[in-house]
């Protein structure tokens, strides 16, 4: 007959195995779906290569012909290049890296930048003569 520490000790290496076992699927999971987002990722710079190419195109065409057709074409690659550039993020090639890569952010992002600056800059400000006020 067993012992109850023998048992007790069997159903807890048991417990952990689970746990383990949990843990090895979750990762497995999350590489998965890392390996899909990648996937994805080449996918969109490639359409996005085709898109800056078509654009070229256009806009030589442009400067022959004045076409309305052409014009609602490029308008229409501007905005196909601007979702992909939300959707790559920072591995866009129209993101502008400043101070050696510590800040990114994208050409129509700066308003919104410059917003959250001011916004938490003058929070940091009040909150900071808030508490001097309290101290003194």
């Amino acid at each position: 007959m067993e012992s109850p520490k023998q048992t007790s000790s069997d159903s807890g290496e048991e417990n952990l195995e689970q746990e383990l076992q949990q843990e090895i699927l979750s990762v497995e999971q999350s590489l998965d779906g890392l390996k899909q987002r990648y996937a994805q990722m080449l996918a969109d710079k490639q359409r996005q290569i085709e898109l800056v190419r078509r654009f070229d195109e256009i806009k030589k065409e442009m400067q022959q012909t004045t076409s309305r057709s052409l014009k609602a074409e490029l308008k229409q690659i501007k905005e196909q290049l601007e979702n992909l550039d939300n959707a790559l993020g920072l591995f866009s090639e129209s993101y502008l890296v400043l101070f050696g890569g510590s800040v990114i952010f994208t050409k129509s992002g700066l308003k919104d930048l410059f917003w959250q600056v001011v916004r938490f800059g003058g929070l940091g400000v009040i909150i900071g003569w808030l508490l001097k006020s309290v101290v003194s």
